[in-house]
């Protein structure tokens, strides 16, 4: 009897604790794919941009110091609008880009 009691005890722990770092893990794996889709849907999105993300999805996002200004603006508008990211932090200081047409 002492072995089943002491068995479902930990198999709730196990159930509860868990849960909440796999939310985290989520939260943070959504944000991260947002993200990486944005980005590929402009050609050449890993050349002129470098990102992290937080367990929060909080992006902190470094674009090439030569993207248009009309990129980094739709692309800092989509990842602002889009449900899985908390917020954005970014800049137009990376290294310059060698994407041609630019």
């Amino acid at each position: 009897m002492f072995k089943l009691v002491v068995f479902f005890m930990t198999f709730s722990l196990m159930c509860t604790i868990p849960h909440t770092l796999w939310a985290e893990e989520d939260k943070q794996s959504s944000a991260d794919l947002a993200v990486a889709n944005i980005l590929f849907d402009y050609d050449f999105g890993s050349e002129f941009a470098s990102y992290r993300v937080d367990e929060n999805g909080f992006v902190d996002l470094i674009m090439a110091s030569n993207t248009p200004d009309e990129i980094f603006s739709e692309i800092l508008t989509r990842m602002q609008n889009h449900p899985d990211i908390d917020d954005v932090l970014s800049s137009k200081s990376g290294p310059a880009c060698k994407v041609s047409g630019w």
